[in-house]
């Protein structure tokens, strides 16, 4: 039962954006992730390791763990990847989701939520929020 309360107590103390602000909200890259483009639209991507105890680094590099994580986004994903720039809002994106892949808006704006949730939890976005650009 107590973990219940904590578990109820930490979802909740998380700051969560209404639709209107997350239509606003401008994704951005993280500046540590590397991408290439494969040929059928796809995106490989790399993201650095990384520790902040130097002590666990030197264990990894001597014991040849790996030293990035890796993603590949579907074409559809990587349509969007390009759009996370920090310049298009998540309207803009959900926009140009709906004509390229013949959504209706309802469809685009679902899907860019889940997938840009996605991209968040795995630290390779972040949401600009806010009116300064």
């Amino acid at each position: 039962m107590a973990l219940d309360r904590l578990f109820k107590r930490w979802i909740g103390n998380r700051n969560k954006l209404d639709p209107e602000q997350f239509r606003k909200a401008r994704p951005i890259r993280n500046p540590v992730v590397e991408w290439t483009t494969a040929e059928d639209g796809s995106l490989l991507m790399q993201v650095p390791i990384e520790s902040r105890r130097k002590w666990l680094q030197k264990i990894a590099i001597k014991a040849k763990w790996p030293t990035t994580r890796q993603f590949e986004l579907e074409p559809m994903g990587a349509f969007v990847w390009q759009f996370c720039d920090g310049q298009h809002s998540n309207e803009t994106i959900a926009r140009k989701l709906k004509e390229r892949y013949k959504m209706n808006r309802l469809e685009a704006e679902a899907s860019l939520s889940a997938f840009l949730q996605t991209l968040s939890q795995r630290g390779l976005i972040s949401l600009l929020i806010g009116t300064k650009k």
